[in-house]
């Protein structure tokens, strides 16, 4: 944290003198063409360091015209044209306006004018909100975003602290001053968070083990019992990449003093939070208990509450007072001071360091105390320990920096990982957090991490009535599978669990389906926060980023884009009697594809349905293809070698993986790789082509074995790879293709081959051959539908032949394409489809012919959706 450790450049903080045009008390710099800094010093002394904010402005120079007399000045981006009047001291309305150019109508802006329709933001914690509802009746005070349906946003950087080049706070420079930063973008919000990225600095890429399953529970655990939990976790063979452990695992301070109702410590503040001294009665060996979880390829995150200083009952006090020159004789705690470089240096070297050796990944700062520094009024505690702990981690070696913290203020998407804070249980909690997740991509915090299943229970409800929906959790944990983090947590109540196995079906299935699919989908989801980084653009974003122009984009906040390719509308409402959930979801205009490709949508409207429990409202653009890992993962400490692609229906579409070595900051040096992947479908031909890897990184593998799906695919006449006419096989098998019946999927099992050479994959089919649109639905409707008639209905003797063969759809089509010779039999395909078609379309009529209750024949057509 000195000049002498080793400091981050304050290189590019300084515009370009190109870009900057300087008169008397004013400069203006042209960042980019739709963003402007603005700013008046009485002094004539103006910034060119980091700040909190802005850390980076030699940005190359756009074009821009400059045109001035005696009296104005005015610069003209294309996009907008700033006009001021000179010598006319700070910016108002009187002297300056910004010329907005839109599709439409113009707009200008005046110093003072406020917007109208700003999109919002993200806010610190949602602590005890119900939803966006405090339990006084209040809303979540949410800050403005960086982007407006107005077309432009002001960033006002005037009271930012400043960042040295030893990446420590340096005060405000004096004087009366303005520092302002315009952005004008019309609808391009992309644009406008790319402009900001470029000057804030991008969001930075995760570790890999971020995005697979976080076990978190307020709980006094021991070392048995988190073994005893990770051997559960292995034997239901449930996947497991993140450990955190709540305050319990360390010692509470035994100074304390009597004030008032409440424990206080000698400060004034709370006691009983702080502690950096592993509690031996429930960790008696903490390096024995560390390497235990490294060999489970566990992380370690504790919780801190540092507020209270260094208590001299703490193992590390005499080491970190001997550091501070502290007085040791009267056992006086050390004070806390965040913006103090001696403080935070002795915690850090004598105190947390050692903790990091036993084998803490990294921290999980649990602020809720003063909201600002006391050496520094007007700093936030905050923003200022989330800088301080990131920046600290990424000092040492090659780490990837990595907390887990609230939101401290515009600046901080730079020090991810977000801590939502204590939601309360509740559906109207889960029907918020969707909004609020894709809502923080509008200031690039798109790492928020929410207490999946909610924390706590509203106090209004007495505690023998307090027990959590299975239905509610199961649900939770979906939007989880496609949240930046998926991370349980709750409060310490005894009968309050969310393991896994704790729920039955159906509920439990839902919820082990929702962890499998989190983990297949890793390597879509660490490509799309690749991009998060590239663009600015998050993981979770609004739908009005991609669709400005449709008013049903912002009237839908519960949906959102999940990368560039995936439509995500979390369930967030509890089933009726029939066990469907109703939830109407707007598809923006074009085709769309449900996520196993077994239905296909004309979007520009809103698709009115109900889910099943085990439903999820999630649709793919045509021609996406959508990288997999196999099921099975344990964790996500190394790739597997073997990479599904999801191939959806579609004239054309491509995608980049990515990959790098998951942990180093390598990925910002240009140590990564891409492998694009080309989609195209002409006529009876469908060939994806896999580039070979291009780029390099620590790690890379020599080879990969690659699995093509081509869903909704019907049978095909031959696949080629490379040229090469594969053999059809009843079993995966590498280097043969079989067709999956129960999820109309042609498999293609290319077997390892070098990441370095092409791939060509080609499908060539028969006309006669492609399944009608809607088949695979309609199979597993029927399924279903012949499922709950068998549960319901308890003499299913007189059920027509037809119906249980209708309800084996796709095993039936299977035994007809495969009689287990290894010979694919396409010119059967059609004629069984026929023959289920038929089946399925005379269902309700065969039903409706026997003596089965009225209210069953309703639910079996339900079922059907007829």
């Amino acid at each position: 944290m000195e000049a002498t450790t080793q400091s981050r450049s304050d290189a590019g903080a300084a515009a370009r003198p190109e870009a900057v045009v300087e008169r008397g008390e004013v400069r203006f710099t042209v960042l980019t063409p739709r963003l402007v800094r603005l700013e008046w010093s009485a002094g004539k002394a103006f910034r060119d360091g980091r700040t909190q904010i802005v850390v980076r402005r030699g940005l190359d120079v756009p074009p821009f015209t400059l045109v001035e007399d005696d009296r104005f000045i005015e610069i003209d981006t294309g996009p907008l044209r700033v006009r001021y009047e000179k010598h006319s001291g700070r910016f108002a309305a009187a002297n300056l306006a910004i010329l907005v150019r839109r599709a439409g109508e113009a707009v200008t802006w005046n110093p003072g004018d406020a917007q109208k329709a700003n999109l919002g933001g993200t806010y610190r914690t949602l602590d005890r909100y119900e939803g966006d509802t405090w339990q006084d009746g209040s809303k979540l005070p949410l800050e403005d975003g960086l982007i407006a349906r107005d077309g432009w946003h002001v960033i006002d950087d005037t009271e930012s602290f400043g960042i040295d080049g030893a990446d420590w706070v340096t005060e405000r420079p004096p004087g009366e001053r303005q520092d302002l930063y315009f952005f004008g973008y019309d609808r391009d919000y992309r644009a406008a968070l790319a402009d900001f990225a470029a000057i804030a600095g991008p969001q930075p890429l995760p570790p890999r083990f971020v995005f697979g399953y976080w076990w978190s529970r307020y709980w006094n655990y021991s070392d048995e019992e988190l073994r005893t939990l990770g051997a559960r976790f292995e034997k239901e063979r449930i996947p497991l990449d993140v450990l955190v452990l709540d305050m319990d695992w360390h010692t509470t301070p035994g100074l304390s003093l009597r004030v008032g109702h409440e424990h206080k410590d000698v400060f004034g503040e709370p006691s009983g939070w702080t502690g950096y001294t592993f509690n031996r009665s429930l960790f008696p060996d903490p390096k024995a208990f560390m390497r235990w979880a490294r060999g489970q390829n566990l992380r370690i995150t504790l919780n801190l509450h540092p507020a209270s200083g260094m208590m001299p009952h703490e193992e590390r006090y005499e080491a970190m007072a001997r550091a501070l020159s502290w007085d040791t004789s009267t056992q006086a705690p050390i004070p806390f001071e965040g913006a103090s470089q001696p403080y935070m240096r002795a915690l850090f070297d004598t105190v947390l360091d050692p903790l990091e050796r036993q084998g803490v990944d990294f921290w999980w700062l649990d602020w809720q105390q003063w909201p600002e520094s006391k050496a520094l009024p007007g700093l936030s505690n905050t923003w200022w320990l989330n800088h301080v702990f990131f920046t600290e981690m990424q000092r040492d070696g090659d780490r990837r920096g990595l907390i887990y913290h609230r939101w401290g203020g515009l600046g901080n998407h730079r020090y991810p990982i977000g801590f939502s804070g204590d939601s309360v249980i509740s559906w109207a909690s889960l029907a918020y957090q969707p909004h609020f997740t894709s809502m923080a991509s509008n200031v690039l915090y798109g790492y928020w991490s929410h207490d999946i299943g909610g924390h706590t229970f509203d106090k209004k409800i007495p505690r023998p009535e307090r027990h959590l929906e299975p239905e509610l959790y199961a649900r939770w944990m979906q939007l989880g599978v496609f949240s930046p983090v998926l991370r349980t947590h709750s409060a310490k109540e005894a009968s309050l669990h969310k393991e896994p196995w704790h729920f039955g079906p159906p509920c439990g299935d839902a919820i082990f389906a929702a962890i499998r699919l989190r983990y297949q989908l890793a390597p879509y989801i660490y490509a799309a926060a690749r991009h998060a980084y590239d663009t600015g653009v998050s993981i979770v974003r609004p739908m009005y980023y991609h669709w400005p122009e449709h008013e049903e984009a912002y009237a839908y906040p519960g949906q959102y884009m999940f990368g560039n390719d995936i439509l995500v509308a979390p369930v967030t409402v509890p089933a009726g009697a029939d066990g469907t959930a109703p939830f109407p979801v707007w598809l923006p205009p074009g085709r769309w594809y449900s996520r196993d490709g077994a239905e296909s949508f004309e979007g520009g409207g809103v698709l009115e349905r109900s889910y099943t429990l085990g439903e999820i409202p999630i649709f793919v653009h045509p021609g996406s293809v959508v990288p997999l890992y196999p099921e099975g993962l344990r964790d996500l400490a190394s790739v597997p070698d073997t990479l599904i692609l999801q191939v959806f229906p579609g004239a054309e579409g491509c995608t980049s993986l990515y990959d790098d070595d998951g942990t180093s900051q390598g990925y910002r040096r240009g140590e990564f790789a891409r492998t694009r992947v080309r989609n195209r479908r002409d006529g009876q031909v469908h060939r994806v082509h896999i580039d070979g890897m291009d780029g390099r990184y620590r790690g890379q593998p020599a080879s990969r074995a690659y699995v093509v799906e081509f869903l909704d695919a019907g049978i095909p006449e031959r696949i080629e790879v490379n040229g090469e006419i594969l053999p059809y096989s009843a079993e995966p098998r590498p280097r043969t293709w079989l067709f999956d019946a129960a999820w109309l999927c042609i498999r293609v099992d290319l077997g390892a081959v070098p990441v370095d050479e092409a791939q060509d994959v080609v499908a060539r089919f028969a006309p006669e051959h492609a399944p009608p649109e809607g088949l695979l639905h309609r199979m597993r409707r029927a399924s279903d539908a012949v499922k709950y008639l068998k549960q319901v209905w308890g003499d299913v003797s007189a059920l027509p032949d037809d119906v249980d063969l209708a309800g084996q759809g796709a095993r039936v089509l299977a035994y007809a394409v495969d009689e287990g010779d290894d010979e694919g039999r396409p010119e059967r395909f059609a004629e069984a489809v026929r023959a289920f078609e038929a089946r399925f379309a005379g269902l309700p009529a065969s039903v409706d012919a026997t003596p089965i209750d009225e209210a069953f024949k309703r639910g079996f057509n339900d079922m059907l959706g007829r």
